[in-house]
């Protein structure tokens, strides 16, 4: 049902629906052939990583890796992020500008485009440009894949491929270039910082030079435990000192104890110990044994000046023994030779005592001496493991920053970009638009769409009565019927000249009984029939609605009252210099100006000459006397009068017809046109019979019920 209410209206509106349908079709046809055709050529680029290359940057420590504040080139894929970066590298000013110098690119104007227009394109750029082409770029990712396409577009298909070839060879080699001045920019950065830790390197090596220097020491560890060796091993002398001692003291009490009992040896033993000689020797005998007690602190047994002390020690007591035998020898009394023996133990036992207590002093000055000096060993540990920890860190930092700079360089001779182009752009055979069949298949589908909207729109806004669905919703007003439109009325024709099966002369006849079936309980004998505007048909409806009741074999007569514009004489060919003007104005009669016509049963009383001032003449009194001396001559009175809206006639020759008839156009009178007519007969009292629709195009308003072929 909804489909043929469309077609329905697009059969009313098809002149619309045909225009709008021809001019946008028309338009994209025009504008499809004139308009400058644009080529499009694309280039595609892969990204990728070399897997060699990176598991051998990987094994060097680069990969990923920050060197210097510079990111070394990515080997993964990237993410859609990395992706726009990539599209905005491709379109930034200075490879635009160079892609513009080398390849001379123009504008429609055939100036040197700007980089701003060759790549930024607003919505109204780009609908600009399809009608009004120049050259411009697109960079875009390719279908979610790890590519980027670039789209060039020119009205020349050789400029397009160009362009598209050679700014992927510029991106190419820029994102190259690129790559190589971050790893210079890392050499730079890691020789800088080179230099100045090989300063700080030679700084503290220097520092820990000067340490040791001053300090006196190579290892302390070394040193440390010759210290504790040192002090053990004085230790173990002084304390076999400390026995010597005791043993001397020993051997001396021992020993003067035996002489004592000896005492014929006293006077000898007496001169023996004051004789000048052995006091020298033995004050000698006691500084070697002090240097020597000294040597043995300081040296070993080995070395030397220890031996040679050792040989001058008994060359002195050598000489000590001799001089105690001269002096014994010098007296006359014979010697025992077990006191000569005690003698010469008291004086063993006199040197050692005294070398031991000798060396009991030094040994003991040095064992708090190196006491002291393994005391102060932690704080120069401390001092020196400062110094050789800042001397560790210089030097593990510029090993490492010398295994950088060959991996960075090694890194640097192996750079390869990780953008390829992989299908270059060939230069396009066919536009890219317009497409001619595309174009013209959517200006086809878009056409009906508009032409459809355009009458759909016009339909809502048409606020006119067109159908007898319309007139049933206008309350208290009867529909009486519908006179359709056909050609079988054109240029005056009346239904008497048809065949009375036609469908349009049923029609007047199902009018007419509608109109009796309105009065039944008051037959009407006067009928005003009227329109709202002119040109609607009330005079055809006026003349064949008489012809109809004088198809009954009624006497009817046709009044023309429209005194402004007569045509009601023109149906019947009659003559209108005669009519009811001249009876309203006294010259003629009322038997001298009624006219009888071809058809049956019908007179014509025309209108005659067109009055001064008609209105004058409708509201006169006489007229009044003619219509009701028309009532009485005839069995029915049809009474043509001028539209509605255009004068007041019809209202006051309503008042003295039994009923007045309104006549509008299917499509012309609006419904408060009709509803404002409605309201001027009820306040003025009328008796409205109905209303019938004219020129009603049944066949564009689904009226199928009507044979075409009769009404056109």
């Amino acid at each position: 049902m909804e489909f043929l209410k469309i077609w329905e209206i697009l059969s009313r509106r098809k002149w619309i629906f045909i225009s709008a349908f021809l001019g946008f079709f028309g338009i994209v046809v025009i504008g499809t052939i004139l308009i400058t055709p644009t080529y499009k050529a694309k280039a595609k680029l892969i990204i990728e990583t070399s897997d060699t290359i990176s598991s051998l940057l990987s094994s060097l420590g680069t990969k990923g890796t920050k060197i210097g504040g510079v990111i070394p080139p990515k080997t993964g894929k990237t993410g859609s992020t990395d992706y726009e970066t990539d599209i905005a590298l491709a379109k930034i000013r200075p490879l635009i500008e160079k892609l513009i110098s080398l390849l001379n690119i123009k504008d429609r104007h055939g100036k040197t485009i700007r980089p701003d227009k060759l790549t930024e394109l607003s919505l109204i750029s780009k609908l600009k440009n399809k009608v009004l082409p120049r050259p411009y770029i697109e960079v875009n990712q390719y279908k979610d894949a790890d590519m980027l396409e670039i789209a060039a577009y020119s009205p020349n298909p050789f400029e397009a491929a160009n362009m598209s070839n050679k700014l992927a060879t510029l991106y190419i080699e820029d994102r190259l270039e690129r790559k190589r001045e971050e790893y210079k920019a890392a050499k730079i950065f890691i020789k800088c910082q080179m230099k100045e830790v090989k300063e700080e390197y030679y700084k503290s090596l220097s520092a820990l030079s000067d340490f040791k220097i001053s300090k006196k020491t190579v290892n302390l560890d070394t040193e440390t435990q010759n210290l504790i060796n040192k002090i053990a091993t004085l230790q173990g002398e002084y304390e076999d000192n400390e026995k010597t001692i005791l043993e001397s003291r020993r051997k001396i009490v021992d020993s003067n104890k035996k002489l004592k009992e000896m005492e014929k040896f006293r006077k000898e033993s007496k001169e023996l110990t004051r004789s000048d000689a052995l006091k020298s020797l033995q004050t000698k005998l006691d500084g070697y044994l002090v240097d020597i007690a000294q040597k043995s602190v300081e040296y070993t047994k080995e070395h030397p000046d220890y031996k040679i002390l050792e040989k001058e020690i008994e060359t002195a007591k050598e000489l000590i023994k001799n001089e105690k035998k001269v002096a014994l020898n010098s007296v006359s009394i014979s010697i025992d030779p077990i006191y000569d023996e005690l003698s010469k133990n008291l004086i063993d036992a006199h040197i050692d005592k005294n070398i031991a207590i000798a060396k009991k002093g030094l040994l003991q000055k040095y064992i708090n001496a190196y006491q002291e000096e393994l005391l102060n060993i932690p704080l120069k540990d401390s001092e020196n493991s400062k110094l050789e920890l800042t001397l560790t860190i210089n030097k593990d930092m510029y090993q490492n920053l010398l295994e950088y700079l060959m991996t960075v360089s090694i890194a640097e001779s192996m750079t390869l970009s990780n953008i390829r182009l992989i299908e270059a752009a060939i230069e396009p055979y066919k536009p890219h638009f317009p497409r001619r069949y595309l174009n013209f298949a959517i200006a086809l589908f878009l056409s009906v769409f508009w032409g459809l909207v355009l009458s759909l729109f016009v339909e809502y806004i048409d606020n006119t009565i067109k159908t007898p669905e319309d007139i049933k919703h206008i309350k208290s007003l009867n529909f009486l019927g519908i006179i359709p439109n056909t050609k079988l009325l054109k240029d005056m024709s009346i239904i008497s000249k048809l065949n009375p099966t036609l469908p349009v002369v049923e029609a007047y006849r199902t009018i007419r009984n509608s109109i009796q079936y309105a009065s039944l309980d008051k037959p009407m004998k006067t009928i005003v029939v009227t329109s709202s505007m002119e040109s609607e048909g009330k005079s055809s409806m006026s003349s064949n609605i008489s012809i109809t009741y004088s198809m009954e074999k009624k006497k009817v007569i046709l009044v023309d009252l429209d005194l402004r514009r007569p045509t009601a004489h023109k149906f019947f060919k009659i003559s209108n210099n005669n009519g009811i003007t001249n009876i309203l104005s006294g010259g003629f009669s009322l038997d001298e100006t009624i006219v009888h016509t071809d058809v049956s049963g019908l007179d014509l009383l025309t209108s005659g000459p067109i009055p001064p001032d008609p209105s004058s003449l409708i509201e006169s009194q006489k007229l009044r006397d003619i219509v009701n001396k028309l009532k009485e001559m005839y069995d029915m009175v049809i009474i043509d009068t001028p539209p509605v809206m255009a004068v007041n006639d019809a209202t006051v020759v309503g008042r003295i017809a039994d009923g007045i008839l309104l006549v509008i156009e299917s499509g012309r009178a609006t419904f408060s046109i009709v509803d404002h007519i409605k309201e001027l007969f009820t306040k003025a009292g009328l008796n409205t019979i109905g209303i019938v629709l004219n020129k009603f195009k049944a066949y564009e308003a689904g009226y199928y019920y009507y044979n075409r072929a009769y009404y056109k």
